[in-house]
C-alpha cells in the first residue's frame, strides 16, 4: 500500500522473477475482475429465480449482523462496571429487536387501517388543490387535464403500498427462523475452520480474517442504524408538531430509507410533506415541512453521520445507483434498502484479499480502500 493508502491496481513486480511470473502478476488484477463480474451475474440470476427463498434469508443475514453489532456495543467496558459476558448482551439486543419488531409492526398495522378510513377524504382535497392549480394556471379547460385529474385515484395508491408492506410482513416468521438458525450457525463456525484448516497457522489467518471483515461490516451495519433511528425520531418530533397525519408511520418510512443513498433521503421527505399539503390543503403546511424535514435530513446525514462513522460511505455514485436499480427491479423498496449495506459488505471482503483488490477499487468512490489490519 502507498503513502496515501492507495493499494495498486495490479500487484508490484518481485524482484528476480522471470519474464512469464510477471506477465502472470500484472494480469491477476484483470482476471480478479472478470472473475468476480461472473459471479456478479450468477448472483443476479439467482436473485431473479430464488427470491422467495433468498430475500427472507438476506433479511435474516442483515438483522443477524445488527444482533453481533448490538451485542458487541454492549459487551464493551464500561467505567466502573463489570464487563458483560457476549451471551447477556446478545440476550439484550434479542429483546430490543424484537421489540423493536413489534413496535413498528403495530404502528404500521394501525396506520395502514386509518390510511384506508381517510383515503376518500384525501381524495377530495387532492381533486380541489387539482382544481384550483389548473384554474391559476388557465388549463382547466383542456380535456386532458380534466381527464387526468378525474384519474388521480389516492385510495388505489395507498392500497398498493399497503399490500406491498403486508407482504413483506408476512414472511417474518420465515425471517426469524432463518435469524434463530444462522445464530446457532456462529456458535460452530470457529470449530467448522479449526476442521478445514489442520494447521494452526491457516486456521488462525482465516479467523483473524474473518473477525477484520465481521467487525467493520458490524459497525457500518450499527452505525447506519443509529443514524437513521436518531433521523426518525427528530422526524417524527417535527411532523407530530406540525400535525401530520400518521407522524409514526412516516418516521418509520424515514427510518427505513435512510438506509438508501440520495434517493431515500428525497422520498422520505416527500411523502409526509406531500400528504402534509392534501392534509391541510395549505401550501403553508407543505412548506415548513418540507423545509424542516429536508433540513433534519441535511444535518443528520452532512454532519452526524460522518462523526459517527469517521468516514464516508466510499463508494462509487455510480455504483450506488446501479445496485439501486439491480436490487430495486428484482427486489422492489425492500431490494433497495438492502443493495447498499450488502455493497459495502462485498467491498470490505474484496478489500481484505488481494487477488480481489482491484474489486473494491472499482467499488470504490475515489479508488482508495484501507483493509483492517493491513
Amino acid at each position: 500500500m502507498s503513502d496515501d493508502g492507495q493499494f495498486p491496481a495490479s500487484p508490484p513486480l518481485v524482484p528476480g522473477e522471470d519474464d512469464e511470473a510477471k506477465r502472470a502478476r500484472r494480469h491477476s488484477g484483470v482476471l480478479a475482475v472478470f472473475a468476480s463480474c461472473g459471479l456478479a451475474a450468477l448472483a443476479i440470476v439467482g436473485m431473479v429465480v430464488g427470491q422467495s427463498i433468498l430475500l427472507p434469508f438476506v433479511i435474516a443475514v442483515f438483522i443477524v449482523i445488527l444482533l453481533d453489532s448490538m451485542a458487541a456495543r454492549f459487551c464493551q467496558p464500561w467505567p466502573g462496571a463489570p464487563r458483560m459476558p457476549f451471551w447477556a448482551g446478545m440476550g439484550l439486543a434479542i429483546l430490543i429487536v424484537v421489540g423493536g419488531v413489534v413496535l413498528l409492526g403495530d404502528i404500521v398495522a394501525s396506520n395502514i387501517a386509518d390510511v384506508t378510513e381517510r383515503a376518500p377524504k384525501y381524495q377530495e382535497n387532492v381533486q380541489a388543490l387539482l382544481q384550483k392549480a389548473t384554474v391559476r394556471l388557465g388549463i382547466d379547460a383542456l380535456p386532458s387535464v380534466r381527464s387526468l385529474a378525474q384519474e388521480v385515484d389516492v385510495a388505489s395508491v395507498l392500497r398498493t403500498a399497503a399490500s406491498q408492506i403486508t407482504a413483506v410482513a408476512g414472511n417474518i416468521f420465515t425471517i426469524l427462523f432463518y435469524v434463530v438458525f444462522i445464530l446457532l450457525e456462529q456458535a460452530t463456525f470457529r470449530s467448522k475452520i479449526n476442521a478445514l484448516f489442520r494447521d494452526g497457522h491457516h486456521a488462525d489467518t482465516v479467523h483473524d480474517t474473518v473477525r477484520r471483515i465481521a467487525s467493520d461490516i458490524q459497525r457500518y451495519i450499527g452505525l447506519k442504524t443509529l443514524v437513521s433511528a436518531i433521523t426518525g425520531l427528530v422526524s417524527y418530533a417535527v411532523m407530530a408538531a406540525v400535525g401530520v397525519d400518521f407522524a409514526g408511520f412516516w418516521a418509520v418510512l424515514i427510518f427505513v430509507l435512510n438506509y438508501i443513498p440520495y434517493i431515500g433521503s428525497l422520498v422520505g421527505v416527500a411523502f409526509p410533506s406531500v400528504l402534509a399539503l392534501i392534509q391541510f390543503s395549505n401550501p403553508i403546511y407543505f412548506v415548513v415541512t418540507l423545509g424542516v424535514l429536508a433540513t433534519v435530513q441535511v444535518t443528520v446525514g452532512n454532519v452526524v453521520e460522518p462523526k459517527l462513522m469517521g468516514r464516508s460511505l466510499n463508494l462509487s455514485p455510480l455504483v450506488i445507483l446501479l445496485a439501486l436499480a439491480v436490487f430495486g427491479s428484482i427486489w422492489g423498496i425492500v431490494g433497495m434498502v438492502l443493495s447498499i449495506p450488502f455493497v459495502v459488505i462485498a467491498m470490505l471482503i474484496c478489500a481484505q484479499f488481494r487477488p480481489t483488490r482491484a474489486v473494491a477499487i472499482l467499488l470504490s468512490a475515489e479508488g482508495k480502500i484501507t483493509p483492517s489490519g493491513r
